[in-house]
This record gives C-alpha cells, sequence and structure tokens, in this order.
C-alpha cells in the first residue's frame, strides 16, 4: 500500500493506518472477536475477499495485527496487537459521533437483513437464554429489491452458541417477529426505544413468555447511544 500525506503529523500518520476505506470496520469484526478471514469477512460482507487479504496485511505490516495458526493447523487466525486494541477507544468515540450524528444519514442500501442478523447475533445475552433451544423467525418488510431473498430469516439461540439460518432449518418456531427492516435496525442502533415499537411497529407471534424475554436475550432493553457500543464491549 503507498505511503500517504507526507506529513510528520501524528493524526496523519495515524490515518495512514485507519482511515483506508473498510479498515475501521475490519478493526471492529476483529474487536468483536472475530479471527478467521471467513469470519471477519461475514462481518464486512460487501469487502471483496481480495481486499480484505490486503487490509489485513497491511495492518499485520504495521503492527496492529498478528497472525497466528490455528491450534488444529487448519488455517492462520487475526489477532490484535497491543497497538491494535489501542483502537478500542477511537472506535468507540467514532461510535459515539455516529450515533449522535449521523443517525438520519440511513439510505435505502443500508437496509441489509443478514448484515442485521449477524449483528445481532454477536448481542444475544447466552447468560439469559433458558436451558432449551429458541428458534426465531423474523419476516422482514421494507426490504430493498435486491435483497428480498433475505426478506424472512431464522434466529437459532441455545447457551452453546447462536446460529442464523437464510433457509427454514425445520425446527419448531417458538416466535414470529414482523417488522420493517428500518425499524428493525433502528431498533437496534437505539434510535428507537422497545416500548415505542413491540406490538406497533414491530409485532411478535407465539409463546407470550418468551415473547417478554426477547429485548431482553437481544438486548433491545439497553440502548446503545447510552453505554452499549455496536462494535461490541459495554462503555465504562
Amino acid at each position: 500500500m503507498k505511503s500517504g500525506y507526507g506529513e510528520f503529523c501524528p493524526i496523519a500518520k495515524a490515518s495512514e493506518i485507519f482511515a483506508t476505506r473498510w479498515t475501521p470496520l475490519v478493526l471492529r469484526e476483529l474487536m468483536l472477536g472475530a479471527h478467521s478471514f471467513n469470519d471477519i469477512h461475514r462481518g464486512v460482507p460487501l469487502m471483496s475477499r481480495t481486499l480484505l487479504a490486503e487490509r489485513l496485511r497491511h495492518l499485520e505490516e504495521n503492527g496492529i495485527v498478528v497472525r497466528r495458526t490455528h491450534p488444529d493447523d487448519s488455517g492462520c487466525e487475526y489477532w490484535l496487537t497491543p497497538s491494535g486494541e489501542a483502537f478500542h477507544d477511537v472506535l468507540r468515540d467514532l461510535s459515539r459521533w455516529g450515533l449522535a450524528h449521523a443517525r438520519d444519514r440511513l439510505t435505502a442500501d443500508d437496509l441489509n437483513p443478514g448484515l442485521l442478523m449477524w449483528r445481532m447475533r454477536k448481542r444475544v445475552d447466552i447468560r439469559a437464554l433458558p436451558e432449551h433451544r429458541v428458534v426465531i423467525r423474523f419476516e422482514f418488510s421494507g426490504v430493498p429489491k435486491s435483497r428480498t431473498a433475505l426478506r424472512v430469516m431464522w434466529l437459532i439461540l441455545e447457551r452453546a452458541g447462536v446460529d442464523i439460518c437464510f433457509k427454514d432449518p425445520g425446527y419448531a418456531v417458538d416466535l414470529t417477529v414482523r417488522s420493517d427492516i428500518a425499524v428493525l435496525i433502528r431498533l437496534y442502533l437505539g434510535h428507537l426505544h422497545w416500548h415505542e415499537v413491540a406490538g406497533k411497529a414491530l409485532t411478535i407471534e407465539g409463546d407470550g413468555r418468551m415473547a417478554q424475554q426477547l429485548p431482553i436475550w437481544l438486548q433491545f432493553h439497553r440502548q446503545l447511544g447510552r453505554g452499549y457500543l455496536p462494535f461490541g464491549r459495554p462503555a465504562a
């Protein structure tokens, strides 16, 4: 990657590493706990795999990421170095700025059900789940024509882990959630409160007790702009 600004300014030097296209989002995925190439790519699905490999190599060359061989020799993993971990506060402040000042910039191209489900998967409070498996079917309206294949998706909640299904997994459905995709995204971001949309713009069909627990499982009872950050860690 070509060198950047030709300045000794610390902002310029940091920007040569951080402020390239996609790099902040790659760092976000690493801070969310993604370590394999495929897991990182799932969090940035619109980024080409070639460009992702280039960005990871750039971060490794600059001491932000270290590559380690997977314990079973099945491939390599990417881990943040102490210098990489130090970007946490940068991303935290960038996230807060976006929540406060870019909330009205969502466009139709941003309404991606698959990415929303991936984000919600990472946000599930495993400790709050019941001992048995919970299957939630999501039916989205207002999905862009280019993404109609993602209009219906499933979230499989278990204490052992959370899975997303793009096709019917064959399990009995416990809850069916119906919502406009923009409403659910704004709920996830904290632009809307659960009590503002539940039973109105967002409806739930199924087991009543589970329906009451859903906002706790998905942490919709917490507002991202009030201490919970979209890239992973609770604010201090």
